[in-house]
């Protein structure tokens, strides 16, 4: 077999997408070369569908941060505005979608989430809301999902954080790109005055972990004279103390969402473009661009792997060509070593056994540690605060102790994994073999488990930090990521609060303790599953794995013997034909690595620009 140049392999190398094309050419060698699992698991990591993009705006109370997200989505109301309340709880604004209707809404309660007309939101959402304020309310929604009627930024949602928390250091991690994720962080300020220290410090801490930020000035209608001067001071400031430039915007919400509302595309566009809401969308749209590249760079990185060991392959092979009686005692060794690990199979199970279950315990001990923190902070919150001040916004509070709650379970199952990767991996040299006993050992933890990635862009509206963890979804959220029956347990627990809350500080305390052995057992009940599910996959795919391994061996041992018995023309021909394949893949896996690294540098370095 001889390992085609890129002419030769049919792949389009259009300069309009070289990245397709390089991952197209590295996926036609592996496949040639036997190593479709690669090409296959290569090609679902670069997938864009696969990846969700948000754009979260933050900003301290009366900044004109839900006016700006409606206008962001081009749709008067879309989140609750009231100049007499804020939302104590976080909207999603999604586009339309399969089995989203635009106008509709979506409140997430415990367990599945409830539709709602678009009239009824800011009774469920708002401070001063009706069912908010209703003593005989039992539960409330912890966040909504409103779809939109149009899509403004190509499937990216838009999040609109609460606003009686100002500037919660949770909305910068709420932003936090993971390596399916492009999300822009837009900070809220208004144009009456600079930025404060709140919020330069907010900002200085949110620009060490996310990498997307714009800075939107609102209220520019209101401060005719004076908008300009701070916009430009506000960019001083920025680079003085950040030392890097970030987009600073003067937006009047007000002017664009009445030009969004004109007829006239002209005038719209006009009207859009004066009001500055038109250019802030182009430095969004601009950096959600920069995350595109993210899977596409991880799907590259797979097929290098797979590449290095096309290569590794085809060099031994030249080897045995040019020398089969030097190579040949290295592959009987080779072979002897491989036999006895699989006659010997209890020995290294046993040692298997052990790493899974020290993985489980580490991620238990790390999970009592984050539990116990949230366990002394909010103690220390409630006897600070005192009930009465819980009490006169509930729901932010149960979003926020629940979201505290989700992330330390998410973390916890993620340190199981990290581990167990780190043991199992070595076993077979590759991330194939891995994702595959990934992905069983999650799915049969519950239905509608996923791992890492979203099956759509419908999904994916949840704290995008608690990747591995989520809740029960039905129409509109659809199987979003994690355990579902676990989510389930802890937004029950959670919404106990409520009346927790009313009935004392003691009480409170007492919910709040329980709470949190209820998250470390189920938890704990998780990860022993996990643990039931991966160990005999491991087992069961490592045993297929010697045998495979070992016969492959074998035959090299016979290529061997018979290379040595060719005459020299049949063997100066083999090894040119050899030759050939390894400097073909040689030059692929330059290639590769030379995109993976313009790739990288352009999602690192753009985002500063």
């Amino acid at each position: 077999m001889v390992v085609e140049s890129a002419a030769g392999t049919g792949v389009s190398t259009s300069a309009e997408d070289p990245a397709a094309a390089t991952l197209a050419k590295a996926c036609t060698v592996l496949r040639k070369c036997g190593y479709t699992a690669v090409a296959e698991l290569a090609e679902r990591k670069a997938s864009t569908e696969l990846q969700v993009q948000s754009i979260v705006v933050v900003g301290e109370v009366k900044r004109g941060k839900s006016s700006l997200v409606n206008a962001l989505v081009a749709e008067r109301n879309a989140s609750p505005v009231d100049v007499a309340s804020s939302t104590s709880a976080t909207i999603h604004l999604a586009p339309p979608a399969p089995g989203r209707v635009p106008g509709t809404v979506e409140l997430l309660f415990p367990g599945q989430p409830r539709t709602v007309d678009r009239s009824e939101l800011a009774d469920w959402v708002s401070t001063s809301g009706a069912r908010v304020v209703d003593r005989g309310t039992e539960t409330l929604p912890t966040g909504a999902v409103v779809t939109t009627r149009a899509d403004t930024f190509g499937g990216a949602v838009v999040v609109d954080t609460p606003g009686v928390g100002g500037l919660d250091p949770s909305h910068a991690q709420l932003a936090m790109r993971t390596a399916q994720r492009a999300c822009v962080l837009v900070v809220t300020c208004d144009a009456t005055t600079p930025l404060t220290a709140p919020e330069m410090e907010f900002l200085r801490d949110a620009t060490a972990t996310v990498d997307s930020v714009v800075v939107a000035v609102t209220k520019t209608d209101k401060n005719l004279r004076r908008w300009r001067p701070i916009v430009d001071e506000n960019r001083r400031l920025l680079q003085k103390h950040l030392r890097r430039p970030i987009p600073v915007v003067g937006v009047s919400s007000l002017r664009a969402v009445e030009a969004a509302e004109r007829t006239d595309p002209e005038t719209r566009a006009a009207g859009e473009e004066s009001s500055g809401i038109a250019e802030l969308r182009r430095h969004i749209r601009a950096r959600l661009a920069l995350g595109e590249n993210l899977p596409t760079v991880d799907g590259l990185r797979t097929a290098l792997e797979g590449l290095r060991k096309v290569h590794a392959a085809f060099a031994e092979d030249l080897a045995i060509a040019q020398n089969s009686a030097a190579v040949l005692p290295e592959l009987t060794a080779e072979r002897d070593r491989l036999q006895e690990l699989k006659d010997h199979s209890g020995q290294w199970e046993h040692y298997l056994g052990r790493d899974l279950t020290l993985a489980r315990q580490s991620a238990l001990t790390y999970l009592d540690e984050q539990l116990e923190q949230i366990r002394e902070s909010w103690t220390n919150r409630i006897n600070k605060s005192g009930v009465q001040v819980l009490r006169r916004n509930p729901q932010h509070f149960t979003a926020q102790i629940e979201s505290e709650l989700r992330v330390a379970m998410a973390a916890t199952v993620q340190r199981f994994l990290d581990q167990t990767r780190a043991a199992v991996t070595p076993l077979f040299g590759s991330d194939v073999q891995w994702e595959e006993i990934q992905s069983r050992t999650l799915g049969g933890l519950d239905p509608q488990l996923r791992t890492g990635q979203v099956a759509s862009k419908s999904q994916g509206l949840l704290d995008p930090s608690i990747l591995t963890m989520g809740m029960i979804g039905t129409s509109m959220l659809g199987a979003v990521i994690g355990v579902g029956a676990v989510a389930g347990v802890v937004w029950v627990g959670v919404n106990l609060g409520y009346k927790a809350l009313r009935s004392g500080k003691t009480n409170l305390l007492t919910w709040l303790r329980e709470t949190l052995g209820t998250a470390r057992t189920s938890t704990a009940r998780l990860l022993e599953a996990a643990l039931s599910t991966a160990r005999p996959e491991v087992v069961i795919r490592y045993r297929e794995h010697l045998v495979a391994t070992i016969a492959q061996v074998q035959q090299r041992i016979t290529d061997a013997k018979e290379a040595a018995r060719l005459d020299e023309a049949t063997r100066e021909q083999t090894v040119k034909r050899l030759s050939t394949n390894v400097r073909a893949v040689t030059a692929t896996i330059a290639e590769v690595e030379n995109l993976i690294g313009r790739l990288s540098a352009t999602t690192e370095g753009r985002s500063d620009t």
